[in-house]
């Protein structure tokens, strides 16, 4: 779970700088966010089920 933080993390570094040097509506960065919430939906989903035991 510690990695997927990591990769979270990092992916959100990189959507910052995406979107401050190509615009928010750029494809590229559009699919870094796109990337960012699969893996924010992940560690949710992870959280969730160790809250449930």
């Amino acid at each position: 779970m510690s990695e997927l933080l990591q990769d979270i993390e990092s992916l959100k570094l990189e959507l910052i700088k995406a979107g401050s040097d190509r615009g928010l509506n750029d494809p590229g960065t559009l699919l870094i966010s796109e990337q960012l919430d699969t893996y924010i939906v992940r560690y949710q989903r992870m959280a969730a089920q160790k809250s449930a035991l």
